[in-house]
Parts: structure tokens; C-alpha cells; sequence
């Protein structure tokens, strides 16, 4: 209750009154019932509209707090005796009255008076009994306990244990205070499939695979009103990033800062279209439907019925066409099934199956790679699935043995010149794979998450993308490192290496210009290079393409440093040349992928989906600021791949004399 102010301040207690109900009454000078789950900060907003008036916020507290009307307020003026009901914006039920008083005549009531409700829906698959969903050790208990009109309704509660809360201790607070929350989840039957409500944490009681993980996202896309969106909970599977957007008003997608060709969409919030505004008035979906719903409870069967017939509706396809593109699979049976191809992926030496840093790695500094989880393995200079699958054949873990345990269990770990440990990632969360079931979708693995992707988007990538695909123009990587790379090409190539320098303006994030700039002295090129082929390496590097390109073009201070930097590494008169280049828009980028994969001709389908992603839209950028740009696999000729690093000794730690 930070937000409250002084004359809030005399909200005497909270406390529960029926532990069964849910009831629960705040006590100022006269009392005020509220029914719900009301969230604090709400309930005391909503409180302080009830018990102040704008002519009341300059008497003193006693006044304020007054439920009698003072000499210059009528009765009819006095806030108490109105009534007040937004459980809309409280986002629950909210029933405000005088304690020990009537019903009001008119305005929110128990019963037929209350507007709205707020409730959790579940999907239960086809087939799955009440049994069946239960978890085991569940602690809830069925009650028969109820008078409820609804067929076949079954309904279990648990009871939550009445503690004082932490802060009443850290503040040293000698009020009697106890708080508590009861669950109940209630099953009923509608058509061919049991739906459940839920309450509190009822969700707990019900088993992760009993239910449809896509039921609450595809209901909410097929009901609400595309222009009144309120908020997104999404994923950038390039680069795990989650982030949730809210705003103020209505608005669409758009507005919400959602990309569809980028993100994927895990949650959404917003009001239902008006022709389902009678059962329903705002909802948010994932797995779960959360809906505020003015339905009592002989509305049901209805409201469910309705809401089972959104499911099976494609009409979202229209609405939201880049929203089905991409979907987060978090059914845990077919999370189970894809993972059994997985693991048997890794022997599979013709399966389309990488081991990558799940991470930016900087392959300026010295680092190598080791295995852990069945002992420790040699040290390798480079990741490569085939290392893992030799590290497990040497621990006696063959096809036979092999699960999705035994990658969770196992550690690839980061380690650096002097063999001391930087990183660890588990060999689930480093493996990218990708396969398909021939329908329309297949499925991608990357950061330890699955997805299910459209087959329409595979097909939309590679033609966006392979136009801007070429042969390897540069000189194959034959070197220990990047940064060995970019100067000795830069040499052989009589070009200019920029390899880690800055361009950015005093005070802003480093940004390169590209790591080797090459031209005829009219022309440029700024060639960006990245070893390797994992989704967070390839978004730095095409995220550095566009972001040097749009200094270069739009900040004068940028195009000062870089000449700078070419006079530096080179000369002055090359310097000019590059400046005047620049400056007239006479440059191009050009994108180069060093790795030992795999085939040339199938160009962009080298690439892991994400990745694919990430490079269209650094593509469309290049392309609306009117910069050419190619992009080329290099051929990596090192043979990191089976060499095997020496282990050096450790340097004893110094310890001083005593």
C-alpha cells in the first residue's frame, strides 16, 4: 500500500471474514465489504473514492473519515451512500457497502447485482477424465457441499493455512494480522470435453499434460477486437529475450511493438468483440483462457460452449496472419516426443543437428571448449556436435542409452587460455536442430525451447533472403581466429582492417564499421564477419551490419571517425576517397558467415530458422536505407573440428608469507 496517501492512512485492518467465501472486509471508520481476489493497491484506490469527495479532502482525517454527513454535505452528497462499481478496471469481482447496512436499492449487489467476474478456463483434452488430470499428491479435497445448478458439476477446494504476513515482523508490527488464500478448481462437462475453473492456484491441481496449452492464445485471437488491444507478452527466440508491453488505451498489434516475423506472441490482453460482449467483456490468453465475464453461474454451459467453439476457429488466420507463424510448443507430450528425436539426433550423423554457444561469444579472446556430466573431456579448440557424440561413445553412452536426461545432465563449459572455467550451458540448451512431420508445420529447438513453424514461413525466408546470396568472394578462414582472419585477409586483399574499432558518438554504445573495408577508390565495402552459425552470433553480427550502415549515412560525427580510423590504417588520400564514398552513398555491406557447413547451393537453409529471421530484417533495413548488401558463407578450413588442445599446467595460486 505504498501509493496510499495520508488520509488513506486509516484503513485500520484487513482481514478475512469467511475463509470459505472469500470475504474480506477493510475497516475505516465504517466498514466496506469487498468480495474477490481485489488486488491491494485497487481496493485501496477504489476505497478512497468511496470515502472522499473533493469538497472532503481538506477536512481533517476525522471528518474525512466521518460517516456522517457534516453541516454543509447532504445526506445524498455523502460518498458513502452511493455506490460504486468497476470491477472491470479492478479486474474482479468488487461489492462496496456500509457494513451492518441495507442493500442499496440499485447498483452492485451479491448476487444479481454483481457485473462482472474474473475466472481462469482450462481446455482438458478429448478423452481425459476428471481422474486423469488430477496430479498426484494434489492436496485438494472434492466438496459436494454445493447447491449449484450446474450439471454434473464437480468442484475441488483447498484451504490456504493462515499466517502473518513477512512484513508484520520486519516492520515489528504488534497488529494481530493473518492472511491466506483459498483454491478451488471446478469441472464441468461441455460437449465432448471437460472445461475447469479455476480459483487462486487451482491451476496446480491439474497435471501438465492434461490439458490444451493452446486453448487460451487461439480463443483470444478469434474474440478479441483487433483495435482494442491492451498488452502482449512475447518472445524473441534469437535471442530469448521476454519482454511485456502494455499501454494506456486501445490500440492493435502495431502499437504494441509486435513483429511478427520476429517474435513470438506468448500472451495477449484485450476486449472481446462486441458480438461476444454479452459473455464475455475483456480477455487474455496463453494456456489458460482469463476472462471478466458478466455470466452467472446458469450462463455457463453457454459461455463454454462458446468458448469451445472460438478454439476450433480458424477465422485468426485472417486478423493475426503472423501470429500462427511461429507458435512455443509447451505441451508437455509432444515436448516429450520431439525430444526422443532429439536425443537420437545426436548420433545421427546425416541429421541436421548443431552444437553452438547458446551465448555472444567473443572469438577475439582465447577460448576453448570442454565436456562434463559422465567426467571431464579432453579440451577442444572449437564446438562440434562430434565431439559431444565421441565424449559420450567413451563413457559407454550409445544410441541405446541415450535420452533427453543425459543431454540435460551433461555441461559443455567455456574455458580460457589458462584453462580456468568462464561459462557452462547444459548440452540441451547448446543444441540447434530442426525437424518436420510433413504437414505444415516443422519444428525448430534452439535455447532449450521448441517451436512449431509454418511451413509458408520456411518457404517466404528463402525467397526473401536467397536473392541476396552470392559465392564466397573472400579468402576461405584458415587461421586460429577472427581477428587472425580480418587482418591477414585484409592484407591479402590490400584492404583496410577496422576490426575492433569504434564509430559510434562520444558517450554511445561501440559500434563497428565493418571488419574489413575493401574498394576500388570510388566504391566501398564494408564486409562483416562472423565464425560460426549459432542464432546469438549471427544477431550481433546483422544487427552490427545495419547499425554501422545508419551512423554511417545519418551521424557527421561517424563519418569524422572513420576517416580517422582509414587514415590511421592506411592513408590520407584512401581516407578521402572512403569519406567521399559515404558521404554520396557509394558503399556497400556485405555480410560474411565463416563456417564448415554445409552446402552452398542450399544458401539461406544453412542457417537456423531464428537466424534466417533476424537476417531478412536486417535485410529489409539495408533495403530501406537504399544500401546494397550481399551475404556469403566462407568456407572454414581449420580443422578445429578433432583437434585436440593440450591442457596447461595451472599456475599455482600466490600465497604470501606469513
Amino acid at each position: 500500500m505504498d501509493s496510499l496517501s495520508d488520509h488513506e492512512t486509516k484503513f485500520a485492518t484487513i482481514t478475512q471474514v469467511s475463509s470459505k467465501l472469500g470475504v474480506w472486509t477493510v475497516t475505516p471508520g465504517t466498514g466496506i465489504i469487498a468480495l474477490g481476489a481485489i488486488r491491494v493497491r485497487a481496493l485501496a484506490s477504489s476505497v478512497m473514492s468511496l470515502t472522499t469527495s473533493p469538497r472532503s479532502k481538506s477536512r481533517s482525517p476525522t471528518t474525512a473519515a466521518s460517516n456522517q454527513p457534516s453541516r454543509h454535505q447532504s445526506a445524498s452528497e455523502n460518498p458513502m451512500n452511493r455506490t460504486q462499481c468497476d470491477s472491470e478496471s479492478l479486474g474482479a469481482i468488487a461489492v462496496f457497502k456500509p457494513l451492518g447496512s441495507s442493500p442499496p436499492a440499485t447498483g452492485c449487489d451479491l448476487g444479481e447485482h454483481v457485473t462482472t467476474r474474473s475466472m481462469s478456463i482450462y481446455a482438458l483434452k478429448l478423452g481425459m477424465t476428471v481422474e486423469d488430470s488430477l496430479r498426484d499428491d494434489h492436496g485438494y479435497t472434492e466438496t459436494a457441499d454445493h447447491s449449484s445448478s450446474i450439471p454434473e458439476l464437480r468442484v475441488f477446494i483447498k484451504r490456504g493455512s493462515q499466517d502473518p504476513p513477512w512484513w508484520k515482523g520486519y516492520l515489528d508490527l504488534n497488529e494481530d494480522l493473518l492472511q491466506g488464500t483459498n483454491s478451488a478448481a471446478a469441472f464441468v462437462p461441455s460437449g465432448q470435453r471437460m472445461m475447469v475453473l479455476t480459483f487462486g492456484a487451482g491451476q496446480f491441481l491439474l497435471r501438465d499434460d492434461a490439458y490444451e496449452h493452446d486453448f487460451g492464445t487461439r480463443v483470444v485471437l478469434n474474440a478479441v477486437d483487433p483495435r482494442k488491444l491492451k498488452s502482449t507478452e512475447t518472445l524473441d527466440p534469437d535471442s530469448s529475450q521476454r519482454r511485456r508491453t502494455q499501454i494506456p488505451y486501445d490500440g492493435d498489434l502495431a502499437l504494441l511493438s509486435f513483429a511478427g516475423d520476429a517474435s513470438v506472441l506468448k500472451s495477449l490482453t484485450g476486449k472481446a468483440r462486441p458480438k461476444y460482449s454479452d459473455l464475455v467483456r475483456s480477455v487474455t490468453g496463453s494456456s489458460s483462457l482469463r476472462v471478466t465475464t458478466p455470466a452467472r453461474a446458469e450462463d455457463l454451459p453457454r459461455l463454454l460452449s462458446r468458448l469451445r467453439k472460438l478454439y476450433r476457429s480458424d477465422s485468426f488466420l485472417k486478423t493475426f496472419p503472423d501470429v500462427a507463424k511461429i507458435r512455443p510448443i509447451t505441451d508437455p507430450v509432444l515436448i516429450s516426443t520431439l525430444d526422443e528425436k532429439l536425443s537420437a539426433a545426436v548420433f545421427d550423423l546425416s541429421a541436421p543437428i548443431v552444437l553452438t554457444v547458446p551465448d555472444i561469444l567473443d572469438y577475439r579472446d582465447e577460448s576453448f571448449i570442454q565436456f562434463s556430466g559422465h567426467g571431464v573431456s579432453q579440451v577442444f579448440d572449437d564446438v562440434y556436435v562430434k565431439h559431444y557424440r565421441e565424449y559420450l561413445e567413451a563413457h559407454e553412452v550409445e544410441l541405446e542409452t541415450m535420452s533427453v536426461e543425459v543431454l540435460k545432465h551433461d555441461y559443455m563449459l567455456l574455458l580460457d587460455g589458462s584453462n580456468n572455467q568462464r561459462q557452462r550451458w547444459s548440452i540441451y540448451k547448446s543444441l540447434v536442430y530442426e525437424v518436420s512431420d510433413g504437414t505444415d508445420y516443422s519444428y525448430h529447438f534452439s535455447d532449450g525451447s521448441w517451436f512449431r513453424v509454418a511451413a509458408d514461413l520456411i518457404v517466404a525466408l528463402r525467397q526473401d533472403v536467397d536473392p541476396y546470396w552470392i559465392d564466397a568472394n573472400l579468402p576461405e578462414h584458415r587461421w586460429p581466429s577472427e581477428a587472425d582472419y580480418n587482418k591477414e585477409v585484409s592484407d591479402e586483399l590490400n584492404a583496410v582492417c577496422l576490426d575492433q574499432t569504434n564509430v559510434s558518438p562520444k558517450g554511445q554504445t561501440a559500434i563497428e564499421p565493418c571488419d574489413i573495408l575493401r574498394g576500388d577508390g570510388n566504391k566501398f565495402e564494408l564486409v562483416h564477419v562472423k565464425i560460426g552459425t549459432s542464432s546469438a552470433n549471427l544477431s550481433h553480427l546483422f544487427n552490427q551490419a545495419v547499425n554501422s550502415a545508419e551512423l554511417l549515412r545519418t551521424v557527421k560525427q561517424s563519418r569524422q571517425k572513420l576517416h580517422k580510423l582509414v587514415e590511421k590504417n592506411a592513408d590520407l588520400a584512401t581516407a578521402d576517397s572512403v569519406l567521399a564514398a559515404v558521404e554520396n552513398d557509394q558503399f556497400e555491406v556485405a555480410i560474411a558467415i565463416v563456417s564448415h557447413k554445409r552446402t552452398p547451393e542450399l544458401k539461406s537453409d544453412n542457417l537456423p530458422i531464428f537466424s534466417r529471421i533476424s537476417l531478412r530484417r536486417a535485410l529489409r533495413s539495408l533495403s530501406a536505407m537504399r544500401v546494397p548488401v550481399s551475404v556469403q558463407l566462407v568456407p572454414d578450413a581449420t580443422n578445429r573440428a578433432g583437434k585436440v588442445k593440450p591442457r596447461k599446467p595451472r599456475k599455482p595460486k600466490f600465497v604470501p608469507d606469513e
